[in-house]
């Protein structure tokens, strides 16, 4: 007999969104609403660690309440949580009668994201998948005044729809030739016809490349964070992130990657491209949003050889890391939104050490540990992503990866430069500085702390790390095609 299991965190979630749009249908009040989003979210963050609730008999699993997707879930709920927090009025739209809808998308992004992460089966990754790209898409085009903003979820739109089109092919090819529905990597070893198999989870790959952001499927991000809001920008690179490489994780977590196949030559050209490609993007803007998406990208690359290396470190590196460039990515948009909200272009930051010490410093910090440089978090992250490729032998990988994060110090250094010295002479910053509002200030000064914290004292979230177990793909009979 089989069991289907609904995870705490997605029932929660949901009945969280019907209370907000219940709320919002009742009365608009802004910050009950910033409030009912709050409390929704911590009330899943705690559900994550009880016993699963929901059970039942008799039905096609759809979830898989492991430690894997209660370690991504939480990490997206704190994400989550993090872009609440650092949204303020003003921030988020220049109409207040539509602000309450923001907070109800906010939820709608975690549901998503947190359902993906457990997914088992084709529909219920799916229907998550979906419910976080809608969800981002009416987010990120909220600044209806800005006409970046509506071209940059246009942009989205149409990326996202072909993405979740090719991987619905792929789907279809896989089930054509298996007759299953399971989120799993299939063995084609024995399938008839197995160049059809092969052929759809290629394109279940590209589809998850393009929701990744990874090059050569990239060139939609840095567009997107640059259009829309600083908030909205933060959730687009750390939330949609974690999700996906949390579902890609346990797709293949079956597969053999030590093997050479289509698909792990796949893997392998696009993490390379990613962590060359991602950081020769950063290097040369002038914008910060497209600075931190070539970041994002590149970061991606980093992972993907987490990924590609399944031995002892393997799951428990890409853990650690996903933690340590959410923590990282998350306190720079912090930063942004509190000090700088205008202030795109990088030149705008001269002189922020004399200007506003604390954020500077704050700043930097998270700069170099996204740079990977002790004592901070990225340091220790970027250092277990390594020994899990020297466990794997990936010799070639490791190469590009030192090659790619030596570049990467180039603009990441640069911008701490840059805040350290005065504008020149005969060019005035006109971005206005301003102060991060109590809230955002508490927000910053804890990320700063777990990013020193966690890179000095490493071992409590090693720990956890270590212990994560992706579940096997539950049995089933294949399905009788007509």
């Amino acid at each position: 007999m089989s069991f289907s299991f609904l995870p705490n965190a997605v029932l929660v979630l949901c009945l969280g969104c019907l209370v907000q749009l219940a709320a919002i249908s009742w009365r608009r009040h802004v910050a009950r609403d910033a409030i009912l989003c709050v409390i929704v979210l911590v009330a899943a963050l705690a559900s994550i660690m009880m016993p699963t609730v929901l059970i039942m008999t008799g039905a096609m699993p759809l979830f898989a309440p492991d430690t894997w997707a209660s370690f991504a879930g939480a990490l997206i709920i704190l994400s989550v949580l993090a872009v609440v927090l650092m949204s303020r009025h003003g921030a988020i739209s220049a109409d207040p009668t539509v602000n309450s809808e923001y907070f109800l998308l906010l939820t709608l992004t975690a549901l998503g994201s947190v359902a993906m992460t457990g997914a088992v089966h084709f529909v219920s990754f799916f229907l998550g998948l979906e419910t976080l790209s809608l969800a981002l898409l009416g987010l990120i085009a909220f600044q209806n005044k800005r006409l970046d903003a509506g071209e940059a979820a246009m942009k989205y739109l149409l990326l996202s729809g072909v993405a979740s089109a090719t991987m619905v092919f792929g789907f279809a090819l896989i089930y054509a030739e298996t007759g299953s529905l399971r989120f799993a990597a299939p063995d084609l070893t024995q399938a008839p016809e197995p160049i059809i198999g092969i052929m759809g989870v290629i394109l279940v790959l590209t589809g998850m490349f393009f929701k990744l952001s990874a090059v050569p499927f990239h060139l939609w991000l840095a567009d997107v964070l640059e259009g829309t809001s600083v908030p909205v920008a933060a959730l687009v690179a750390v939330t949609s992130k974690i999700a996906l490489f949390a579902a890609m994780l346990r797709y293949f977590s079956s597969v053999n990657l030590y093997l050479p196949s289509a698909q792990v030559n796949e893997i392998m050209i696009v993490a390379v491209l990613s962590m060359v490609g991602g950081n020769l993007l950063a290097v040369v803007q002038t914008d910060l949003r497209r600075l931190l998406a070539g970041s994002s990208i590149a970061h991606v690359g980093y992972l993907l050889v987490a990924f590609l290396s399944p031995g002892p470190f393997g799951v428990a590196s890409a853990a650690f890391y996903l933690a340590a460039y959410a923590i990282s990515t998350l306190g720079v948009f912090a930063i942004m939104n509190g000090v700088l909200p205008q202030g795109t272009d990088i030149r705008e930051w001269h002189g922020l050490f004399r200007r506003k010490p604390a954020a500077a410093l704050a700043m930097s910090v998270m700069l170099i540990s996204l740079a990977g440089i002790p004592p901070a978090v990225g340091f220790f992250a970027k250092f277990y992503i390594v020994a899990a490729g020297v466990s794997a032998h990936h010799t070639l990988l490791l190469l590009v990866l030192i090659l790619s994060s030596t570049i990467g110090l180039f603009y990441y250094l640069r911008m701490i430069l840059i805040m350290l010295t005065p504008a020149p002479a005969g060019r005035e910053t006109h971005a206005e500085v301003t102060a991060p509002t109590p809230v955002n200030a508490a927000l910053i000064t804890v990320l700063a702390c777990a990013t020193i914290l966690l890179g000095v004292c490493p071992s409590t979230l090693v720990q956890r790390s270590q212990g994560l177990v992706v579940a096997p793909p539950l049995p089933s009979a294949p399905a009788k095609l007509p």
